[in-house]
C-alpha cells in the first residue's frame, strides 16, 4: 500500500464527500486527500477479505481507479464517501 501522506487525520463524511465532489470536477489534489484518508481502511478491508497483502495491494490500484472514473462528471457521491469506498472494495474481491 502506498500513501503520500500516512499520518493525515481522520476526516469526519462530509468532508470526504466535499474531495469526492472537487475530484469530480479535476481536482487532482482532492482525490490524493481523499486517498491519504480512506485509504487504511479500504486497504484494511481488502486484506481482511484477501488474506494476502499482494492480493490487497493489487485490488487497491483498481478500487481507486474505478472510483476516480465513477466520480467524473457528478455533483456527489453516489453515497457517504468511505461507505462507497468499502463497496467498490468488497465488489472487488467478489469479482476477482
Amino acid at each position: 500500500m502506498t500513501m503520500t501522506n500516512a499520518t493525515s487525520p481522520a476526516m469526519r463524511e462530509e468532508d470526504l464527500d466535499a474531495l469526492l465532489v472537487r475530484a469530480a470536477a479535476g481536482d487532482c489534489d482532492a482525490f490524493v486527500a481523499f486517498y491519504d484518508a480512506t485509504a487504511p481502511r479500504v486497504y484494511a478491508i481488502l486484506l481482511s477479505l484477501t488474506g494476502v497483502a499482494a492480493e490487497a495491494d493489487r485490488l487497491m490500484e483498481g478500487v481507486y481507479v474505478e472510483a476516480w472514473e465513477r466520480m467524473r462528471g457528478r455533483t456527489a457521491p453516489p453515497c457517504p464517501g468511505l461507505h462507497w469506498m468499502s463497496a467498490l472494495a468488497h465488489r472487488s474481491v467478489a469479482s476477482r
